[in-house]
């Protein structure tokens, strides 16, 4: 059974990238305990798995006949099992937790709450927010921030402890000339004029992206054929990185739900919209681009294609084009702040093994050098095989991060939903109660299956 495989991958994927995220996190925080190549090469196998599981078309998948009954049995229960624990995570959402007693759990939220502040204010963010006053009103400090290799910290080799940041913090807030911190919003406008909602009513940000992860599950599955639904529902919330990681903290859902919506319905002119949308909440989507127009193209051929990159980039200017307009210095030196500022390295990638693995830590330029290769090979291989695996490019785009010298672990714990979207997508075919109790599948959801099984027939025969 392929596409039970395929989905059981992805859940092991995400169980694998929550675990490393978990170590990663120990690690970093007592870097003289081991694990930097344990969470590593974690993240790497994710990402082999994951791109294993969507190559290939995926058609008739669900009517192979299964081999391997009781590893595929076993594989299920560990899916199911780690559904509990993302259930767990996405239960507590309403609650204050002691160890993280604030909603902005770190500087990207922050600085987003503010910067909705100041529209609502009528100020522009990106010329005007100011971060010492922006974390007064919030009540947070200088742990949550992301410091550069300026002023007080140039002579820092690796990253600065977090007495040096504190004092650092202390003698600007006090003295000002601030050079040390990232101080202004470093996302395009969409990131903080989406929440604008939330914070002008005083809600809690973080619910509106767990609910984004939700959003994005239930389209997930709702695109998957039906027979093989309650599968996929298992397979990601089996992917437990989803969850535990978004409920702790990440912005990063409100530019995931629309590209994850873009790459389910790409065959719909509307995904371009989808597309910019993504593309004016946070860089991260830009990588997506050369992935989702080579699939455009394979199916709709270069002229929609250039419609719907100029669709995308239409959605892009019109939402950033009055801060463009206002102060376009301030706005590119904001957007480009992960390319122009001098960042510390930092990241669950090959850079953990020279920051805290014991191996020596290589210049930026060879991090680089790395990622533009891993860059060119994944489109290369998405460009070749765009007629047999045309969902690969769903897990390849976040790939030639693992080699980047900032490769932060919110980089990869959302691909397996990229990859459960670019498995929905495949044509698996339908799948029969009686074949997933054969092929030794478990989920959660069994009771439902007879059901959309008699639906999805009832359906062919009308």
């Amino acid at each position: 059974m392929r596409a039970l495989f395929r989905m059981a991958a992805i859940a092991v994927a995400g169980a694998a990238l929550y675990y490393a995220g978990l170590l990663n996190s120990i690690v970093i925080l007592r870097p003289e305990r081991p694990g930097a190549v344990a969470v590593v090469v974690a993240i790497g196998a994710a990402l082999v798995v994951l791109v294993a599981a969507v190559r290939g078309t995926g058609r008739g998948d669900a009517l192979t006949p299964p081999t391997h009954t009781r590893l595929h049995r076993a594989v299920w229960l560990f899916a199911s099992v780690m559904a509990l624990v993302s259930l767990a995570w996405i239960s507590d959402v309403p609650r204050q937790r002691t160890w993280d007693w604030t909603p902005y759990h770190n500087d990207a939220i922050a600085l987003n709450d503010c910067a909705a502040r100041l529209v609502l204010e009528g100020h522009d963010p990106y010329a005007s927010l100011d971060i010492f006053d922006c974390y007064a009103r919030l009540g947070i400090g200088a742990d949550r921030t992301t410091p550069l290799k300026l002023g007080e910290f140039a002579n820092v080799a690796v990253y600065p402890t977090d007495d040096q940041i504190d004092a650092a913090w202390d003698l600007r807030a006090r003295e000002g000339g601030n050079v040390e911190f990232v101080s202004r919003p470093s996302y395009p406008a969409l990131s903080f004029l989406l929440i604008i909602p939330f914070v002008a009513l005083g809600w809690d940000t973080n619910r509106l992206y767990v609910l984004c992860l939700i959003v994005a599950m239930v389209l997930v599955v709702l695109r998957t054929p039906i027979g093989l639904r309650p599968f996929m529902l298992t397979a990601v919330l089996g992917a437990t990185s989803l969850a535990a990681f978004t409920v702790s903290g990440s912005a990063d859902l409100l530019y995931v739900l629309p590209l994850a919506a873009a790459w389910l319905w790409r065959e719909r002119r509307w995904s371009a919209l989808a597309y910019g949308i993504a593309a004016a909440t946070k860089q991260l989507a830009w990588f997506f681009a050369p992935f989702y127009l080579i699939a455009v193209v394979t199916t709709h051929g270069w002229r929609e294609g250039l419609r719907r990159a100029a669709i995308s980039a239409a959605v892009f200017v019109v939402t950033n084009l009055p801060f463009i307009l206002a102060h376009p210095r301030d706005w590119v030196e904001g957007v480009t702040t992960p390319l122009s500022d001098p960042m510390f390295p930092r990241g669950a990638g090959l850079i953990f093994l020279g920051t805290n693995g014991g191996l020596p830590l290589l210049p930026s330029s060879a991090y680089l050098a790395l990622e533009g290769l891993s860059a060119l090979v994944c489109l290369v291989l998405a460009w070749r095989s765009r007629r047999t695996s045309p969902e690969l490019g769903a897990v390849l785009a976040l790939v030639p991060l693992f080699f980047a010298w900032r490769s932060l672990f919110s980089y990869f714990f959302l691909i397996p939903l990229f990859a459960a979207a670019a498995v929905a997508r495949m044509p698996l075919g339908h799948l029969t109660p009686q074949a997933a109790q054969a092929a030794g599948a478990l989920t959660l959801f069994a009771i439902p299956v007879r059901r959309l099984a008699l639906v999805a027939r009832r359906g062919r025969a009308a």
